[in-house]
């Protein structure tokens, strides 16, 4: 990862900046209702492999920003919500395209227990992202 990070300022134009935008937290939080009704019903199931990868692309910014190879301009941290309509489809989007990561069998049940129970309530994904600009030394 430190190598794709060296390559990339290499091939970054003058004046041109890395963007690094990934999870903040690797669990994720399901969450039913409408405005202050809204409550988290679980969390998804995240295996150790996703958590390792985090761990290694944060060591390996580390790492770089330890060698000035870039300097970090700023760093925010944002909410970011994904809907859906049922615990079905959020059960079956999170299979299709995340890795090491699911949304469990009881979760779903929950989810859609508490959505069953509140006709107004919506649902959605909460995951906190990270966003850095780093700059080339």
């Amino acid at each position: 990862m430190v190598d794709a990070l060296d390559r990339a300022r290499r091939w970054l134009k003058r004046g041109g900046c890395l963007i690094d935008l990934r999870p903040a937290h690797t669990i994720p939080e399901v969450v039913v209702g409408a405005d202050e009704r809204a409550h988290v019903v679980g969390v998804l199931t995240v295996e150790a492999e996703r958590h390792q990868r985090h761990a290694a692309a944060d060591r390996a910014l580390r790492h770089v920003l330890d060698r000035q190879l870039f300097v970090l301009e700023e760093a925010r941290e944002f909410v970011f919500h994904r809907y859906a309509d049922s615990a079905e489809e959020l059960r079956d989007y999170i299979a299709e395209r995340w890795k090491q990561t699911r949304l469990d069998d009881a979760t779903c049940l929950r989810t859609a227990a508490a959505l069953d129970n509140d006709a107004g309530a919506r649902l959605w994904l909460r995951e906190r992202v990270a966003i850095r600009r780093l700059k080339p030394r």
